[in-house]
């Protein structure tokens, strides 16, 4: 297709006088770029159909010669590279304009909501479901807060990102769910820098109040080794499959060294070999190997021969021949998961507990009583496949240092 420029005033841009820049607007394939003539008009002064400004502009001898030259060598250029049987391209264009104006390159306008549609189709295409998925819940906060009214980069500033967070803040969002918002907004925002989609200049989150949102502190989610024992010793109807299930996937993840749930799902029977459980992290991609907990080979008894389980190898039933993409398995997880929180929940209060139950707190409970035992950080944190003494810091905060506090009240 051909190449085509015009020059246009853009009104968009306000500076104190009502002057606004004049972009040549380079038109290829039907995308089109901008790069300034570092001259300025107001609107009264501008022609939009003779591209050009009136004899009324106090400049208008220098800046019109200015225009039809960078026109006549533009052409030139053009029917020059055509012989040639080339075709020249956004950037080769600008430089030009660059050399006759000393212009800089003005970024491609783009708008918020349209880079994070862009961003999770790439993830997609990746396979990346999750990560595609953290990006939409995003965009969907983002969308309630600004009212389905899509801004450009440039129209967004520190203050911005203030109000968005204080709008969370007033809708009751948590500090770990606004960590993960703020964060992804933030890569979205360095991937549009990259990509030139916005200066480096214009960056509302080096005067945002970050700090909070890189490592946020988590509410208390572990229970005691007490009240393990008592949802294990529960008595449940045998006809209640949803939540002998939800109690099961709870138990199984505490006695397998605080293993996910994403992992558990995806456990096969081939995952267990004689009396050891092997498997690969799906989020680190390290491999766990250790003998099975009493307690959980006996959960596993129970699904060997149930009606009903997996018909895809899947030692759970949770994920079964029909769930044949990515997409289908992560719904179906999410799902599960959902219903058995839910269930777990309903049943901790039944119980008596009053932290609300969920896989997460199986997880953290059995890291609390590792360190209760006196079991150190490094092998806490590495049987749980953390990469950093940080994050099992987090996972223990709620209960101090219990080896500590002994070992000095020992001493004194």
């Amino acid at each position: 297709m051909a190449v085509s420029t015009k020059f246009v005033l853009r009104s968009q841009s306000t500076l104190s006088d009502s002057n606004f820049p004049i972009m040549l607007q380079i038109i290829i394939d039907r995308k089109n770029q901008l790069v300034s003539t570092k001259k300025y008009s107001t609107k009264e002064h501008w022609q939009t159909r003779e591209q050009s400004v009136t004899r009324n502009h106090p400049k208008h001898k220098e800046i019109n010669l200015l225009l039809r030259t960078i026109t006549s060598e533009i052409d030139f250029f053009i029917i020059s590279e055509g012989k040639k049987g080339n075709r020249p391209g956004f950037e080769e264009i600008k430089d030009l304009v660059r050399r006759l104006t000393g212009g800089h390159t003005e970024p491609e306008r783009r708008k918020l909501f349209v880079l994070f549609d862009e961003q999770i189709e790439a993830l997609r295409a990746q396979n990346r479901i999750g990560y595609a998925d953290t990006f939409k819940s995003t965009l969907g906060s983002l969308k309630n807060f600004m009212k389905d009214k899509d801004k450009e980069l440039l129209s967004i500033n520190t203050a911005f990102l203030v109000k968005y967070e204080s709008y969370l803040i007033e809708r009751g969002c948590a500090i770990t769910t606004r960590s993960v918002y703020f964060r992804t907004f933030r890569t979205l925002w360095r991937n549009a820098i990259r990509d030139k989609y916005c200066p480096e200049s214009h960056y509302p989150f080096k005067e945002f109040a970050f700090n909070k949102y890189n490592k946020p502190r988590t509410k208390k989610r572990a229970i005691s080794k007490a009240q393990i024992d008592l949802i294990a010793a529960a008595q449940i109807d045998s006809k209640n499959d949803i939540l002998i299930n939800a109690r099961n996937y709870f138990l199984f993840s505490y006695y397998c060294r605080g293993i996910n749930f994403i992992d558990l799902a995806s456990l096969k029977w081939n995952n267990i070999v004689e009396d050891e459980l092997h498997y690969i992290r799906a989020k680190t991609k390290e491999e766990f190997r250790f003998k099975l907990h009493p307690a959980a080979s006996n959960i596993l008894e129970y699904y060997k021969n149930l009606e009903g389980n997996s018909d895809a190898g899947y030692v759970f039933p949770i994920i079964y021949k029909r769930h044949t993409t990515q997409q289908s398995i992560r719904d179906r997880r999410q799902k599960v998961r959902t219903r058995t929180n839910k269930e777990m929940k309903a049943f901790g209060v039944s119980l008596g507990i009053e932290k609300p139950l969920t896989t997460y707190v199986a997880r953290h409970s059995y890291a609390t009583a590792l360190r209760r035992n006196g079991v150190s950080k490094e092998n806490i944190g590495r049987s749980l496949g953390h990469d950093s003494l940080k994050t099992t810091d987090i996972y223990l905060e709620d209960i101090g240092d219990p080896v500590l506090d002994d070992l000095i009240n020992s001493t004194i």
